[in-house]
């Protein structure tokens, strides 16, 4: 696993974010089309402006490893007009240009998620499958993924019952869209706190997802009887993420960790350095103690036995 800094944390500035990577040992960074002027003034970003946004980075050993695009999500991705296949070709190129400059995934929330009712629940899924079988061939074509992070919105009533107009994406709903778009591109971004509050606890759908997470987001919060919660450091709230990152340790993944949603310290903004910086330290230590137990495990009388079957 390597610990990744999110799009656009700490600062607005790439240099200064590349920076604090270096200063504080991170090995990848999700970097947003957002950051290059050209891209956000056309739309999308090309090849070119991609290769030469992260030369810094690779010089710097640490891998651009997910793309944010310039806008998502847009409901006019799933429209059949004129409009909405322009405004989904303008997605598309996106996939086009991070698969071109080797980056392994684009990041994106589902285009439509808060029906009204349950007909328009179907309906919305209905386009929501056209829309990633799209994606996910044009994604696989170009030689990068979808990874696809639940809707914001939070799924529950103050009496703690399931509200259909906000649904929180979690193992029944991305099930459903796996199950309909099968093709090996189609995958997520695995959030710990999302998963949570959406099925009641984050672990169980691991395994189950675990060929379809292409990115991880490492999030804790404190629950409250009323519905409401709060955003706190890892370790410090209600959803487990130490036992989290130990279930995708063993079974087998390696891909990117991302603190996100970190609570605001000392008077510095959402997702400021010194917030950053503490859970990414947590995230850190972890994984030092995860890789140094692998390798005694290598080394020692479990040596040869494959770390999923551990």
């Amino acid at each position: 696993m390597k610990v990744c800094l999110k799009a656009k944390y700490v600062s607005e500035d790439p240099a200064k974010r590349l920076e604090f990577c270096t200063q504080m040992g991170f090995e990848a960074t999700q970097e947003s089309a957002k950051s290059i002027p050209s891209a956000v003034e056309r739309g999308w970003p090309t090849a070119a402006e991609l290769r030469e946004h992260r030369a810094p980075f690779d010089a710097a050993g640490v891998e651009v490893i997910a793309l944010e695009p310039v806008k998502e999500p847009l409901k006019s991705w799933v429209e059949d007009s004129a409009a909405g296949r322009e405004s989904y070709e303008v997605f598309a190129r996106h996939l086009d240009a991070a698969g071109e400059a080797g980056i392994p995934c684009v990041t994106l929330h589902p285009p439509l998620d808060n029906p009204q009712s349950e007909d328009e629940a179907a309906r919305q899924f209905e386009l929501n499958v056209r829309f990633y079988e799209q994606a996910a061939a044009r994604a696989r074509a170009a030689g990068t993924r979808l990874a696809t992070h639940s809707p914001y919105a939070s799924p529950f009533r103050p009496d703690g019952r399931r509200h259909l107009t906000k649904p929180l994406w979690g193992g029944r709903e991305f099930g459903q869209l796996f199950g309909a778009v099968p093709d090996p591109a189609n995958g997520l971004i695995y959030c710990f706190g999302c998963m949570h509050m959406a099925d009641g606890e984050g672990l169980s759908q691991m395994q189950r997802f675990i060929d379809r997470t292409f990115f991880v987001h490492v999030r804790d919060v404190r629950e409250y009887p009323d519905g409401s919660f709060d955003e706190v450091f890892p370790g410090k709230g209600t959803v487990g993420p130490e036992a989290a990152i130990r279930g995708l340790w063993a079974l087998g993944y390696r891909g990117p960790i991302t603190p996100e949603h970190t609570p605001v310290v000392m008077g510095e903004g959402y997702s400021g350095p010194i917030s950053t910086a503490y859970a990414a330290g947590w995230c850190d230590a972890l994984l030092k103690e995860l890789r140094a137990t692998e390798g005694a495990h290598v080394n020692g009388s479990a040596a040869g036995v494959p770390v999923a079957a551990r």
